[in-house]
């Protein structure tokens, strides 16, 4: 037994109807109260009646009575106007400040011991998620009325980390997006060495550039690593000589070459064309991709992301290594990842920030008309029985998983304390 289990059955209210307190007076739960994360009692404002009179104030659980003293409560005037402390057993008397006794109400014998059988089997359950028995027979687990609050949670969750970029920025917020945005092209294997690029190369100097896309990949291949070894191709021999110029009036030092990740990226993924991609779409927007943010539209956002390498590497993917005839166009997919996880995030925060409610309401509109993703997490989601239509439901799973699942926090989750009382 333990106090979140306890929780729960408070919380749902999945006890006996004729419950009475160790005194032997009857109680009513009209209302079980709010659950608190925090320091201090764990449900606040509850409203029961407890003989002939209602109560209004804070109930603190325990499985054993004797906790109250074991967690110093007694010692805590955050306690004194506790008016119900609910256990599993009364191993001890516990008494307020004032010697009186507080009303203590036991649990044991209480619930269903289907409930307590069914949560044990969850949290031995050695399955992909603690209850995919469960879910797998039944359409009834409200995850579609979740999925926003999920989603949300979610963005929040990633504005933490925004929040801390922005700050590093000097709360410019041009100049935190432009590192955000710049991660997000290195998608999930090549983030970091993005990020590292954005940040060695200052979007000040990018912007006196924004016009001439030649210079642009000048800089973000110098500032990259990768013009540093010998060149026969015209072109990486120009970008060099331009970027050499180029360092040497802003004082640059570029990264090391070898925090790029090659192995195993499918050709279109190279980092190579996703610099030269990055170099376009700051080019094609005129350094003001930072207006899509209040203006743009979900179409007008997806069409400002819809570019292509530069000519070179139709015929590469590599320096110096000629290939069959392709342009390098950012696939639908990669689209969708980008504003998933580029644009909508900072925009949520953006509006966090600004206290803007249409911002974050817009973020919100861009994941349910973005297209989901498909990774290994969502495809057993989809085996589950659980809706992948848009990105707004897929984000949701992928907070569920990570924040509820993995950590076996069922009775916290909607879907795992509904399926525990069927």
């Amino acid at each position: 037994m333990n106090e979140e289990f306890l929780s729960y059955l408070w919380q749902f209210r999945h006890l006996s109807p004729d419950l009475k307190t160790e005194s032997g007076d009857p109680i009513a739960i009209l209302h079980p109260g709010d659950r608190n994360t925090d320091g201090g009692p764990d449900f606040f404002n509850a409203r029961l009646r407890i003989g002939d009179t209602i109560w209004a104030g804070n109930v603190e659980i325990h499985v054993r009575a004797s906790n109250w003293i074991k967690h110093g409560h007694q010692l805590d005037h955050a306690y004194d106007n506790a008016i119900l402390h609910v256990v599993y057993e009364a191993d001890i008397p516990v008494n307020y400040p004032s010697g009186a006794p507080i009303q203590t109400l036991v649990l044991k014998n209480q619930f269903p011991n289907w409930i307590f059988d069914r949560y044990q089997q969850m949290m031995m359950n050695h399955q992909w998620i603690p209850c995919f028995n469960q879910l797998v027979t039944t359409t009834d687990h409200g995850f579609d009325l979740w999925a926003p609050s999920l989603a949300v949670e979610r963005l929040v969750s990633k504005a933490l980390y925004i929040k801390q970029l922005w700050e590093n920025c000097r709360n410019n917020w041009e100049d935190a997006f432009y590192q955000h945005l710049g991660s997000a092209f290195g998608f999930k294997i090549n983030s970091l060495p993005f990020e590292l690029l954005t940040k060695s190369l200052p979007l000040k100097i990018v912007k006196k550039h924004g016009d001439d896309i030649f210079r642009l990949e000048a800089l973000l291949f110098g500032q990259s690593g990768m013009l540093g070894n010998p060149h026969n191709d015209l072109y990486p021999k120009e970008l060099l000589q331009e970027y050499l110029f180029l360092q040497k009036k802003y004082d640059l030092k570029p990264i090391t070459e070898v925090a790029w990740k090659f192995l195993r990226l499918r050709p279109t993924n190279f980092p190579t064309l996703r610099i030269s991609q990055w170099a376009n779409f700051i080019f094609s927007t005129r350094n003001r991709f930072f207006d899509i943010l209040e203006g743009g539209s979900f179409n007008e956002v997806i069409e400002s992301l819809n570019i292509c390498a530069s000519p070179y590497w139709d015929t590469h993917y590599i320096f110096e290594k000629p290939s069959s005839f392709r342009k390098k166009i950012i696939g639908k997919n990669s689209v969708n990842l980008l504003v998933i996880n580029g644009i909508v995030p900072f925009l949520f925060f953006y509006g966090l920030e600004k206290d803007q409610p249409a911002l974050r309401v817009k973020a919100l509109n861009f994941l349910e008309q973005a297209g989901g993703e498909q990774n290994a997490v969502i495809i057993h989601w989809a085996e589950a029985g659980l809706p992948v239509l848009n990105a707004m439901q897929t984000q949701a799973l992928l907070h569920l998983k990570k924040f509820y699942c993995d950590k076996k926090n069922c009775l916290n989750c909607r879907i795992g304390s509904a399926l525990l009382a069927k």
